[in-house]
């Protein structure tokens, strides 16, 4: 008799104990962000760039991109220390429009097209915002592990980067902020169109040179930026749209008037200057006047796709034209 009920009772205490491991190993591991039974009246639903709807338990206050671009957007929405990681590039002065805050945020990411999934993991963000040319399945890898994750377009031009900052503003609830982000933008454009309108001189022929030799025609943002600063973008005028590649045969084609390359860094990271100067003494170029004719630019203007792009057009018009935009107030747009 005593041994059947030290056996059930032996049994209770296992199960119980049992249980307590389960509760242990579920609180170490489900993420700060991830949807929990019993939650959902708490938070609300946002459809993303895809038209997936995306239930946010609660307000973020972690936020992970790892996108220059989004990084921006966020830290023009709320404070930036809602960023639990922010790409290497954002603290970056020649890249980033905030990159004096940015160097304040610890936990960096060094790749350009994904989050590593160790760093999601490490952050235990509330919402996940990336880019929808991030591969899908990197997105349904952090959506299984029940982080939140909100898919925004490009964006590849102006109004599509209004959307952006709109669809980010509604995941953060933040939409008056949006607003007031959106209406300076729209502020500094209307500026830009009318000092650029009153010019009747020709529009010059600039020619970017870039490591992403396939990047910057027609359907990109820079040819969106480019053709808002007035400049003919001798990508298009080689006949490429976004995404083909410009051979030297084509830029010899083209004869821009000047080439656009990103300032020169004292140390040559990512072999971008490296590269420019092996472009600028190809034989097959020595004969363009525009090899004499450099006109550089902070990074930032020439991979602008953030609020901030009204100053990348100022920024790109004075290249072209001289000093014809007052720059000393260039600052990151926020709405708060």
């Amino acid at each position: 008799m005593w041994g059947d009920g030290l056996r059930r009772w032996m049994k209770f205490l296992g199960c119980l104990a049992g249980v307590w491991l389960c509760l242990c190993f579920a609180g170490c591991h489900t993420p700060t962000g991830a949807v929990q039974e019993g939650a959902k009246e708490t938070g609300y639903t946002v459809i993303d760039a895809r038209g997936t709807a995306v239930y946010i338990p609660k307000k973020p206050q972690r936020i992970l991109s790892g996108n220059l671009s989004y990084d921006t957007i966020i830290a023009g929405l709320v404070t930036p220390d809602h960023l639990v990681a922010v790409n290497v590039l954002d603290t970056d002065s020649q890249s980033s429009f905030f990159a004096e805050e940015a160097v304040k945020i610890p936990t960096r990411i060094y790749t350009f097209t994904s989050i590593p999934l160790e760093t999601v993991i490490k952050t235990q963000p509330d919402l996940i915002i990336v880019p929808g040319w991030i591969a899908a399945d990197h997105i349904e890898s952090y959506r299984q592990l029940g982080y939140p994750v909100l898919v925004c377009q490009g964006p590849d031009n102006i109004e599509e980067a209004k959307a952006a900052i709109r669809l980010v503003a509604q995941a953060l609830q933040e939409e008056a902020a949006g607003e007031r982000v959106v209406a300076e933008m729209e502020r500094q454009l209307t500026e830009i169109d009318t000092v650029l309108a009153a010019r009747t001189d020709r529009r010059p022929v600039g020619m970017l040179i870039s490591q992403m030799q396939s990047y910057g025609g027609p359907g990109s943002m820079y040819h969106e930026l480019c053709t808002r600063a007035r400049i003919e973008n001798g990508i298009e005028k080689a006949g490429l749209k976004n995404g083909e590649f410009l051979s030297k045969e084509l830029v010899v084609k083209a004869n821009p008037d000047f080439f656009l390359a990103a300032t020169p860094h004292e140390v040559d990271s990512y072999g971008s200057e490296a590269f420019r100067e092996k472009f600028l003494s190809d034989p097959a170029l020595a004969e363009l006047p525009a090899v004499h004719q450099v006109r550089f630019v902070p990074a930032r203007y020439l991979y602008a796709a953030s609020q901030n792009l009204v100053y990348a057009i100022k920024g790109l018009a004075n290249a072209a034209y001289g000093n014809v935009f007052d720059m000393s107030e260039e600052h990151l747009i926020r709405g708060y």
